[in-house]
């Protein structure tokens, strides 16, 4: 997931106006306006982080003059008590936008670190970490995002992209494998079908179906439908997925594993910001 400029630039300035960023009364009453600061980002835990240069961003966007003193990365795995970013600028600036800028940082490097623990489960299998549309509503590429720093892949963005056919579809309308049988092959490739049953697989499999979601099964039945499905379909498996039966499915062999759980469940990472006077 590659977050373009102008789209940086447009939550930021959400962001921002939410917090009345230019009206910070108590700065502007308490703080003079020719005061210098030194900002610094320091990891209270082990984490991955995300979410640096958009941070820059927000201090590009609302300080008019800074300085850049250090960074690491996205994506790099940073030790507890690591300063992770440090900028010089006018303190009143700095103060308006410290709760945004922490805030965003705390919960992008949440979600990529613990992303990166799921991942690391599955590491000796072949098989993909995908997130989900389990995401925060109005931050959504923005969370995404984090899951790709933290090693997943990202699945469908929005409603839009692809065909997925779910319990709820299927309950209100009996006749989809009908019209899936109709379907032009190449709409019908981009399928995926959630299944919860093996019935459901069979049905799927005798549609065409290429991309088979199995949802909320166990291990036994999901060796079963993988003996069913072969190579005739993608497997994904979702729905009750964590840190502890990861490692067990992945070693089954399915294709992809994709978890709710690292946008919507993800803490947020333990990160402060200290400020010194210049």
């Amino acid at each position: 997931m590659k977050l373009i400029k102008k789209e940086i630039s447009d939550y930021i300035q959400n962001f921002l106006n939410e917090d009345k960023s230019k009206k910070d009364i108590t700065s502007k009453k308490f703080i003079d306006k020719d005061q210098k600061a030194k900002a610094i980002f320091v990891s209270e835990e082990n984490l991955v982080l995300s979410g640096v240069d958009i941070i820059l961003s927000i201090f590009k966007i609302n300080c008019k003059n800074f300085r850049l003193l250090a960074k690491y990365k996205d994506g790099k795995e940073i030790k507890k008590k690591t300063k992770i970013l440090v900028i010089e600028g006018n303190a009143r600036d700095i103060l308006s936008i410290e709760r945004t800028s922490l805030n965003l940082l705390q919960h992008l490097s949440g979600i990529s670190t613990l992303t990166s623990r799921f991942c690391k489960k599955i590491k000796s299998s072949k098989t993909v970490l995908l997130d989900t549309r389990k995401t925060t509503p109005g931050i959504r590429k923005l969370e995404k995002y984090a899951t790709n720093v933290g090693g997943a892949k990202n699945h469908r963005l929005n409603l839009e992209e692809r065909f997925m056919i779910k319990d709820n579809h299927l309950i209100l309308n009996s006749l989809i494998f009908r019209k899936i049988k109709k379907m032009p092959i190449s709409e019908k490739k981009t399928i995926v079908m959630e299944c919860d049953t093996l019935i459901q697989v069979k049905k799927a499999l005798n549609s065409g179906i290429k991309h088979i979601l199995l949802d909320n099964m166990n291990l036994k039945q999901i060796k079963m439908a993988q003996n069913l499905i072969g190579k005739k379909a993608k497997i994904e498996v979702s729905g009750g997925i964590n840190l502890q039966n990861i490692g067990k499915i992945s070693k089954i062999g399915v294709d992809f594993i994709s978890v709710g759980a690292i946008t919507q469940s993800a803490p947020a990472a333990k990160i402060s910001m200290n400020l010194e006077r210049i």
